[in-house]
């Protein structure tokens, strides 16, 4: 009988603690917030790839990112942005040449986040594809904007535009989660874009290094 006693205030007594902490652990997993959104701006330097006599080329991207992370560790996400690309040479007359296309840029990304949910400081890595579309291109020399009637140089290849309209590649980066309070996140990183395909005459891919920043509100 005593062995019965002791036997059930022991399975009592396991059982009352399993149950605190499996609500202890409900209550932080239903404050996490798994689904977050806001606008994200980065700049940075463009470049096109088997292009020589290249001088730094500022660019920069505004838009939207949206992250839904499920599971402690693993997140999806995507940005939709608005993107200034595109690069900056010598051209043979002597003049500072430049071309800008701006893109409507998507790209979808896969996450990893170090630590644990709670933590107020998450650093992560990301990967993805990113598709673009041009929206327009401008041509500057010595910085001054051409307008459609001013005379092509020759690396234009006698058209009016440089860049196909169609861009496509992939984009990898770093960088951490930040909370600056409840339901807002400071998002910094850093990214780099690799073009797969020629989008010029003369076999040239895209190419930008980025610094990025971030406000996430979680929904």
């Amino acid at each position: 009988m005593k062995k019965i006693v002791i036997l059930s205030l022991s399975t009592l007594l396991i059982t009352t603690h399993a149950f605190a902490q499996a609500k202890k652990s409900s209550k932080k997993t239903s404050e996490v917030e798994y689904m977050s959104l806001g606008p994200t701006a980065g700049i940075g330097h463009s470049w096109l790839g088997n292009l020589d006599d290249q001088t730094v080329k500022p660019s920069g991207h505004l838009g939207i990112s949206f992250i839904y992370s499920r599971f402690e560790h693993w997140g999806w996400g995507a940005d939709l942005v608005a993107s200034h690309e595109g690069f900056r040479m010598e051209a043979p007359d002597g003049t500072n040449m430049s071309v800008d296309p701006t893109y409507l840029r998507f790209t979808p990304k896969a996450y990893y986040f170090f630590g644990d949910y709670g933590d107020k400081c998450r650093p992560k890595v990301f990967a993805g594809p990113s598709v673009a579309y041009k929206l327009k291109e401008d041509h500057y020399y010595d910085g001054e904007m051409l307008d459609s009637d001013a005379p092509q140089n020759v690396w234009y290849n006698g058209k009016k535009n440089v860049f196909d309209d169609v861009d496509a590649g992939i984009m990898l980066g770093g960088g951490v989660n930040m909370r600056l309070a409840k339901s807002l996140w400071l998002n910094l990183d850093g990214s780099y874009y690799h073009g797969l395909i020629d989008v010029t005459d003369y076999d040239n891919a895209n190419r930008n290094l980025r610094f990025n920043v971030g406000l996430m509100f979680g929904l």
